[in-house]
């Protein structure tokens, strides 16, 4: 591997990198990257979603890190609602998923994602209602 200096660098490698299916170097790149820009919110959820693939505590890190850096990232909300979801803690998923809604209020998929969680843990008539609002929603949009 080079050694890359500017962001625009390691953003190229990143993507070569995922192109030919090769994680582990895009997180090397990722790390970098945060490391130069510690503040970027974009670097944790693509390591996030990278991470992922293989182990989702991890991902989980840094869609929360993103969350931090950018309160209202709906897209990092959303995916660590889908990693405590593949974890198994729908209640955390469930608060994830709310969180995007709360935010961007008029996307059909976020109110299916929940729906599913609250199916989960029993709560059909919670997601029936979900899935009655996501179908309104593609109905008008």
């Amino acid at each position: 591997m080079t050694e890359p200096k500017t962001i625009s660098e390691l953003m190229k490698l990143v993507m070569e990198e995922c192109k030919k299916d090769n994680i582990n170097n895009s997180i090397i790149y990722l790390n970098e990257a945060i490391e130069i820009e510690p503040n970027d919110a974009r670097f944790y959820i693509s390591r996030g979603t990278f991470r992922g693939t293989e182990n989702y505590k991890d991902a989980i890190e840094d869609y929360t890190k993103a969350i931090e850096i950018e309160p209202n990232s709906v897209f990092a909300y959303r995916l660590r609602g889908d990693s405590k979801h593949k974890l198994g803690d729908y209640q955390g998923a469930i608060d994830d998923y709310t969180k995007s809604i709360e935010i961007y209020p008029n996307k059909a998929y976020l109110y299916n994602y929940r729906a599913s969680a609250k199916r989960k843990l029993g709560d059909d008539e919670g997601a029936d209602e979900d899935s009655k609002k996501a179908d309104k929603l593609k109905n008008i949009l």
